[in-house]
């Protein structure tokens, strides 16, 4: 490998950390929930390009393997976050049409 593929490689990881560290912040201050969500998917995705751009500079071919099965997983674990608050929010919409009919009840 040549040496301004090595260094184009260098410049690529340290964008994508510093885009991971942005994220992150993100991630962290929100506002809503689902900006947060977001945060973490993109920080998956940068971390799969990453270990790729890693394998292609290190010349190992199996952590393409690894970037395959940690995609795989930061996926499963996006759509288990967002069906849980699904699920809370419309817990919290039964919970508050009971409390209403409860009211009127009365």
């Amino acid at each position: 490998m040549s040496e301004l593929m090595k260094m184009l490689l260098e410049v690529a990881l340290g964008i994508l950390a510093i885009g991971i560290c942005i994220v992150f912040v993100r991630a962290i201050r929100g506002p809503r929930f689902t900006d947060r969500i977001v945060a973490i998917n993109m920080i998956g995705t940068m971390t799969t390009a990453t270990i790729c751009i890693l394998s292609s500079y290190l010349n190992e071919i199996w952590l393409i393997d690894v970037s395959l099965v940690y995609t795989l997983l930061s996926f499963l674990a996006v759509v288990i976050i967002c069906h849980v608050v699904t699920l809370h929010h419309k817990g919290r919409e039964l919970f508050l049409n009971r409390r209403e009919k409860g009211a009127e009840e009365k």
